[in-house]
């Protein structure tokens, strides 16, 4: 029996289980941005988007296996360990694939659907297969996301508003800065070792004797990013359809700069790190995403009832969580 449960682990670890409903978000948000209220028809969307997580995690864990036994830190990775075959691993990824364009034929029907679901795991592919081999690779990567998150509006119409283009540039520099600087500083230590080509390694950001240093230009990239991303939910919430930064939505506010502040503060915590302490980082990368999160429903709340932006705001946490717990016995420190 424990034997089961430990495959089990191994395999939810392998999909990166505890951070996937965060990408189911991104086809969720797209349809529930365009009307879509039926709970069948959200359930399908969410389960698309865990779908492309699915299919973009283990492909990277696949091609990435040989960096990751580098280091000491990634020896427990069930790819890394041999408690996953890369034959079994390969597998999930072909099946993700096939039951994420099962789902849209049978569902949706529209070839642009279809169209949009192709370009991001055409762009997840690419990013998988060359990420540590071309700097600069997180942008394809972000542009992956773009396209989830348009898909999900697809399944209602293409006559796609400015909220949904804006929400999807959201998840675009959300998953650009996750990616380039929260990716790229966690695993600067074995990139290095492994001659991965990143964006954190190409701007000179580097570990020696534990000591991490996070240049300039790199802390100058990862704050450019930052405000970038208040800047658009700044203007996300001026638009007419939400009208966000109004009297009437003083209490929302109040908490909008109550979570910018944590924003603020954790951007700033992690590059003012001058000890590479894996763990710590990765704390404090997971309370500034979630914290990301939260500021975009939040802004987005005019559009739903408060059932719909409580399940927005609860759900990829309380998932978090909770396999953080079950796989690692931690909340905030995956094994990643």
């Amino acid at each position: 029996m424990k034997s089961i449960k430990n495959k089990i682990r191994n395999y939810l670890s392998l999909l990166r289980i505890q951070t996937a409903a965060a990408t189911a978000s991104a086809p969720l948000l797209g349809g529930l941005i365009m009307g879509q209220r039926e709970l069948s028809q959200l359930a399908v969307l969410f389960i698309i988007g865990l779908l492309c997580h699915i299919f973009g995690f283990v492909l990277n864990e696949y091609v990435d296996v040989e960096v990751d036994k580098k280091s000491m830190d990634l020896e427990k990775k069930p790819l890394v360990s041999g408690s996953i075959t890369k034959t079994q691993a390969l597998f999930i990824v072909i099946l993700s694939i096939l039951c994420g364009y099962a789902l849209i034929i049978f569902f949706y029907r529209s070839i642009y659907t279809v169209a949009f679901f192709s370009i991001a795991l055409l762009f997840g592919g690419l990013y998988d297969i060359y990420g540590k081999r071309i700097a600069g690779m997180d942008f394809v990567l972000a542009g992956g996301f773009f396209f989830i998150c348009l898909m999900g509006a697809s399944t209602i119409s293409t006559d796609f508003n400015s909220i949904v283009y804006l929400v999807c540039l959201v998840y675009y520099f959300q998953i650009l800065y996750n990616n380039a600087v929260e990716g790229g500083l966690k695993d600067v230590d074995h990139d290095g070792i492994g001659g991965a080509k990143t964006l954190a390694l190409s701007m000179g950001v580097n570990v020696k004797l534990e000591d991490l240093k996070i240049t300039k230009s790199f802390a100058g990239f990862a704050y450019l990013l930052r405000f970038i991303f208040i800047g658009l939910l700044v203007f996300l919430g001026s638009q007419p359809q939400l009208d966000f930064w109004s009297n009437k939505h003083v209490f929302q506010i109040i908490i909008i700069l109550f979570f910018t502040m944590i924003f603020l503060g954790t951007l700033y915590r992690f590059l003012k790190n001058v000890k590479f302490d894996r763990s710590k980082l990765k704390k404090l990368f997971s309370l500034h995403e979630m914290t990301s999160y939260f500021m975009l429903i939040i802004v987005l709340s005019p559009l739903f009832d408060i059932w719909i932006t409580l399940a927005l705001l609860l759900l990829p946490a309380i998932w978090y969580l909770v396999f953080n717990i079950f796989l690692y016995g931690k909340l905030l420190n995956p094994r990643v």
